[in-house]
């Protein structure tokens, strides 16, 4: 025989059904992520390097790398990847809404890119991605930055036919 009243039965299944669904329950909270690129590689023989990414992904902490993927369906301005001597600052990206969490990994996607190299402008008919891997919790109407310095490879797109080879180098992330 259970020593305890019904009613404290009761009581006791209610609280823990609520801790429960507090604890299991997707967030439903919002913050915001900034992300932010700078180009390594200074102005030579390839005066600018313009690219535009069309998604980017987020990668939710805990799930394997075939789910847990966030899209980000933001519209991006065209990232010169080659700095201007008196620009200090990094590149924005974006900056979205995104779940709050932790989130270790992005992925952006191009659309395309264009060198200008002297009057020329180059097209360069492959688009890569770009991924790295950090980790960044974005709390309750909080906020994210990631900041990533990529490089590319200027003999490819100097090659004929032009392509382009970039990767990150660093990723920072507050």
């Amino acid at each position: 025989m259970y020593l305890y009243p019904g009613w404290r039965r009761v009581l006791f299944v209610a609280v823990l059904v609520v801790v429960l669904v507090i604890a299991l329950a997707p967030s439903i909270t919002q913050g915001t992520i900034k992300v932010h690129i700078y180009g390594l590689t200074r102005a030579g023989v390839i005066d600018h390097l313009y690219v535009k990414f069309t998604t980017l992904e987020f990668h939710t902490y805990g799930f394997g790398f075939g789910a847990g993927w966030v899209s980000v369906n933001e519209t991006t301005p065209i990232i010169d990847l080659i700095p201007i001597p008196t620009q200090f600052l990094p590149q924005i990206v974006a900056s979205a809404q995104i779940t709050s969490g932790r989130y270790d990994a992005i992925r952006l996607f191009m659309t395309n890119s264009t060198a200008l190299i002297g009057a020329a402008h180059v097209s360069l008919s492959n688009t890569p991605t770009l991924s790295a891997n950090f980790t960044l919790p974005i709390p309750p109407n909080g906020f994210g930055d990631v900041l990533l310095l990529v490089s590319f490879d200027d003999s490819l797109v100097l090659a004929n036919p032009a392509a382009l080879s970039i990767q990150v180098v660093q990723t920072s992330v507050v």
